[in-house]
């Protein structure tokens, strides 16, 4: 793999060179500091597999790096690297045709090398999957010509790619240019250039043969004779200037392209013929040559040596003697397609002699012209570690999405159950084992006891409960570390918990610890029912996956220790609050029940008027303190026997302030205030402490008011005998509009059974 690398950071650069070589030892990377080195690097190495240039350069952007690489038509990927926070433009190079983006966080190395191996995977398909766009070096000295020409292909022929030159200098020197065939791979030139010959200057190109590039003559109206001398110098076509010649172009230029490549091909085929057996001879990949009835009739050197057999054992075998088809596929069926396509490619799997399954990628080709029988000819090589590296960069991929789904599922959810049940699923079918069993660390105890379990045949391992230090999982959760017993048949120490998992056939053992803030909680155990024989990435993901239950878990605690502290605190407020209540009705014996009285029927009142259940715990504090400003009233106006005189009613009426200086400051009770303070307001605007009227009465208050002079009225006094219900009925319903709000009332009514409940 062969790299530039565009970094003005030598420490950065010398960290991406680490992690490069780690897992690609065999890269290449050039390295260079700033937009210009990097743009004359680029115009002197031509066989990049891909350019990784940061996002912010001294003297430039990566932004505009791509642009000038694809503009080159290199064929190479662009992977841009956008430091925190540059997401936004990184996203915007990949709308401007880079490869992939990556962004400098912490681990962002890590995945580097895969990164750049797929982003030049893709970059190659691409490559594949679109024909070549056909590259114009366009001579033209008129700007509507040339902004006509550009719209025109942009929109009718977007593969074709369109440089204008547009004074005779600069038209000479890109002619005449030795490397301009490596650039273009047509030359569209305009006749009536001032200050050129024309002719002089194409006899020059193609007679003397400096380059091979097609050359299109565009010519005025009238001009044809001059065109076709043009064409005896040796120009490819010509097209004249009429109104319909630019739909013409298109492909009149593939037209000329065409004709020019297959001329090069013809040579290029005599060429390879007189060196093909040489190139046979010395090829690194398996050739050989076969009849439709899969004799072998003849093999290269590299055949012998990549299948080992002599290589004339070889010329007496069949192929399926040493290849064996794709899965699913038959010798006939390789045959079937040859003979109806001309052609059968795919992957071969190659049994060697040694037994070793070998991965084989393959062209083959029938072959009936000049021979006395079809033969097929196949040209193989071997991609095992290529597969394998496929293979393994997928696993990864597969592991990262399982760390994504448990870290979503951790999110999503604090019930640590179907947080566990969701984990174990995912350890069981990523590390292709049987069983797995989470144990959780009760500290003040000292013992692990099961929390969730996956694959077991029988229920025994429910009821498991160890001590620290006692069987592997106890060591495992003292000790913090890792213990993996490979066969439990033949473990020293014996696994002495093997009651619980009698009949489970349990061969191999690994138990992790799970920690959690420096901190044991519990131990991750894995059972599998054959040998278990893990490579390190097995034993790292494992790790890994211990690391995302022990977050799991801690979270869910720490969730469930909130929630319990909180519901201790709220219990704690109500019950200081119910307490203060008591305390008033204490103070006055009269009244003593009152308040848990109106408070029952104030929630039963908010109910039916759909307040919600949230405000309702607002309006259960407001009602169990709604006399609490009667604190600051002296006792010998609050238990005065008789009736009050104007000077105490004063004081009196002064207790829905101390309530509301009492409450405010309390940041808990706020919302509670409103019946506190404005209980005693009337619906006609004649209550106090404020004169509210009407719905600017806080609706809590309307509630409660209507409740409060409920259970006074039916309540004994010092200076008054309780009132019937119906007379208390009867007050309530003549009070509607006056001291209460109606419908207050009529929902009271309904409540409270009054059969006459019209207010």
């Amino acid at each position: 793999m062969k790299i530039l690398y565009v970094e003005d950071d030598p420490k950065d650069a010398d960290l991406a060179l680490r992690a490069l070589k780690k897992y690609l030892p065999e890269v290449a990377l050039d390295v260079v500091g700033t937009y210009q080195e990097a743009v004359a690097r680029l115009e002197q190495v031509t066989d990049y597999d891909l350019v990784l240039t940061d996002l912010k350069l001294p003297d430039g952007d990566g932004i505009s790096l791509l642009a000038h690489v694809r503009e080159l038509d290199l064929p190479c990927a662009v992977v841009v690297v956008s430091g925190k926070g540059d997401e936004e433009t990184a996203v915007a190079a990949l709308k401007s045709g880079a490869d992939d983006y990556l962004v400098k966080q912490k681990d962002y190395l890590k995945t580097l090398p895969i990164t750049l191996e797929n982003a030049i995977q893709r970059h190659r398909a691409e490559l594949d999957l679109h024909a070549h766009p056909l590259r114009v070096l366009y001579g033209e000295h008129h700007a509507a010509d040339i902004d006509l020409t550009r719209r025109h292909l942009a929109q009718y022929a977007p593969f074709i790619r369109l440089k204008v030159v547009n004074t005779p200098p600069e038209i000479t020197q890109r002619l005449l240019d030795t490397k301009v065939g490596e650039k273009y791979d047509i030359i569209l030139l305009d006749y009536s250039l001032p200050g050129l010959n024309t002719l002089d200057l194409i006899k020059e190109m193609i007679q003397v043969r400096r380059m091979d590039v097609p050359v299109v003559l565009v010519t005025g109206q009238g001009s044809e004779d001059v065109a076709v001398q043009a064409i005896k110098l040796g120009a490819a076509d010509y097209v004249v200037k009429n109104p319909g010649y630019l739909f013409q172009l298109p492909g009149l230029l593939e037209n000329a392209f065409h004709r020019a490549q297959l001329v090069r091909e013809q040579a290029a085929l005599r060429e390879s013929e007189s060196r093909f057996r040489d190139l046979v001879e010395h090829s690194k990949d398996l050739i050989c040559t076969h009849d439709l009835d899969g004799n072998i009739l003849s093999a290269n050197p590299a055949s012998a040596r990549m299948l080992g057999y002599d290589l004339a054992d070889i010329l007496k075998m069949k192929l399926n003697d040493f290849l064996v088809l794709e899965a699913g596929n038959k010798y006939a069926d390789y045959i079937g397609a040859i003979k109806k396509d001309g052609k059968s490619e795919g992957l071969l799997f190659v049994q060697m002699r040694t037994g070793e399954r070998r991965i084989w990628e393959y062209q083959n080709s029938l072959r009936t012209e000049g021979v006395a029988a079809p033969i097929v000819r196949i040209m193989a090589n071997d991609i095992t570690e290529r597969k394998q590296a496929e293979e393994k960069i997928a696993l990864q991929i597969q592991r990262l999405s399982t760390l994504r789904a448990i870290d979503a599922s951790i999110a999503g959810s604090f019930d640590i159950r179907v947080t566990l049940d969701v984990f174990l699923q995912h350890v069981t079918s990523q590390l292709g084992v049987d069983a797995a069993i989470i144990l959780l660390l009760k500290p003040g105890v000292r013992t692990l006891a099961y929390a969730a379990g996956r694959g077991f045949r029988g229920s025994g391992i429910t009821q498991l409960h160890l001590q620290l230090g006692e069987d592997y999982a106890g060591t495992v959760a003292l000790e913090r570390r890792l213990i993996s017993i490979p066969d439990l048949a033949v473990a020293e120490p014996p696994f002495s918990k093997a009651s619980l998992t009698a009949n489970e056939g349990f061969v191999s053992y690994y138990g992790v610890p799970l920690i959690a803030k420096g901190q044991a909680i519990g131990v991750l155990e894995i059972f599998h029912r054959s040998r278990l024989e893990p490579d390190p990435d097995w034993l790292d993901f494992l790790n890994t996956l211990a690391g995302q239950a022990a977050i799991a878990i801690d979270s869910a605690q720490s969730f469930e220790n909130l929630q319990r502290a909180n519901l201790n605190l709220a219990f704690a407020y109500d019950a200081t609050i119910e307490g203060w209540s008591k305390a008033l009705d204490l103070r006055d014996k009269e009244t003593e029940g009152h308040t848990l009285r109106v408070t029952q029927l104030t929630l039963q009142m908010a109910h039916l008027m759909g307040i919600s259940e949230e405000d309702q715990i607002h309006l259960r504090r407001g009602a169990l303190l709604h006399d609490i400003g009667k604190m600051g009233v002296p006792d010998s106006i609050l238990l005065k026997p008789g009736p009050l005189t104007d000077e105490e009613w004063t004081i009196m009426r002064q207790h829905p302030q101390y309530a509301h200086d009492l409450i405010l400051p309390i940041a808990y009770l706020r919302p509670a205030l409103d019946i506190p303070w404005y209980h005693h307001e009337r619906w006609d605007g004649t209550g106090y402490p404020s004169g509210l009227k009407g719905e600017n009465i806080p609706l809590a208050a309307r509630i409660f008011a209507v409740v409060d002079v409920w259970d006074a009225l039916i309540s004994d006094r010092p200076y008054r005998k309780a009132w019937s219900e119906k007379e208390v009925f009867e007050y309530i319903r003549q009070q509607a509009g006056l001291h209460f709000d109606p419908n207050v009332v009529k929902t009271f009514l309904k409540l409270t059974g009054d059969n006459n409940n019209s207010a």
